[in-house]
């Protein structure tokens, strides 16, 4: 899903780890067989293609839409999946066709609609970062369903822990750099729960006019949103709604205090200070 993956299990033997990493493997795989953009053979391609029709959806699909919808809703269109077309406006561009997207998002718009194992669009989507965070939470389940415990999964930017380390402490993990340096910010302990990062140090790049363009869309303006932050993390107890914080986290900008209250947050400023 355009990440590295890495399991790291305390107390286990090798061939009890290969099985592991066989179980988060094809739970990966699976995600990005069927959420990917990028791949005009995926089974959110062709729903997108069939854009105002009710087409028949697999099973997995049809969850990590029910939860990109919660989540429009919950975060009054803060975090809105039909920021696809915008995304490739500023040029993000999967090389998938598209149909053309609405040119204004309304925090009260229904954009989709289920009946049973059919599902209609009124908009295409992307499911990029949410769709890392389920691939986690349900690699997660996986491994805790073979009797794993004790383990920390990451992919890119996104961190689960369960259970403990080794020596039986918590899982610590370092904030990253957005700048790229190789000394981390800070270390975290975790324990059961998880980190997401939404993060512009990576994926930036500038327009023909110099302007800095990112992957992260405010929907209520369809541009790249004010890098008032260099990179937002979250910590909370599922790994997709920890990603949907720290979007919402990086779109309010200014605001982010109240944005995020009550989560463990932290953010890095221009001048590479971390708050938090």
């Amino acid at each position: 899903m355009g990440s590295p993956l890495r399991l790291t299990l305390a107390g286990i033997r090798e061939h009890e780890a290969d099985r592991a990493w066989s179980l988060v493997s094809d739970v990966f795989r699976s995600a990005d067989r069927e959420l990917s953009r990028w791949d005009a053979k995926s089974a959110l391609s062709r729903l997108n293609a069939s854009m105002g029709q009710a087409v028949a959806v697999p099973p997995l699909l049809r969850r990590a839409l029910a939860t990109a919808w919660r989540a429009f809703r919950v975060t009054d269109g803060r975090f809105d999946p039909r920021i696809i077309g915008a995304l490739e406006a500023a040029g993000e561009r999967a090389g998938v066709p598209l149909p053309p997207s609405p040119t204004v998002l309304s925090p009260h718009d229904r954009w989709i609609s289920v009946c049973g194992a059919r599902v209609r669009l009124d908009a295409p989507v992307d499911l990029g970062g949410i769709g890392k965070g389920l691939a986690l939470r349900w690699s997660t389940a996986t491994l805790r369903r073979a009797g794993h415990c004790d383990f920390l999964l990451q992919a890119g930017g996104d961190v689960v822990a369960r259970g403990l380390g080794p020596g039986g402490q918590p899982w610590t993990v370092g904030l990253e750099d957005p700048g790229g340096a190789a000394t981390p910010l800070t270390t975290i302990e975790l324990r059961d729960a998880a980190l997401a990062t939404s993060s512009i140090g990576v994926r930036h790049w500038f327009a023909a006019d110099g302007s800095l363009r990112h992957h992260l869309i405010d929907p209520a303006t369809g541009s790249p949103a004010d890098p008032v932050w260099l990179s937002v993390t979250v910590m909370a107890p599922d790994p997709a709604w920890a990603e949907v914080a720290s979007k919402v986290g990086f779109l309010a900008g200014s605001g982010i205090g109240s944005a995020l209250a009550g989560l463990p947050a932290w953010w890095v400023g221009p001048d590479h200070a971390l708050v938090g």
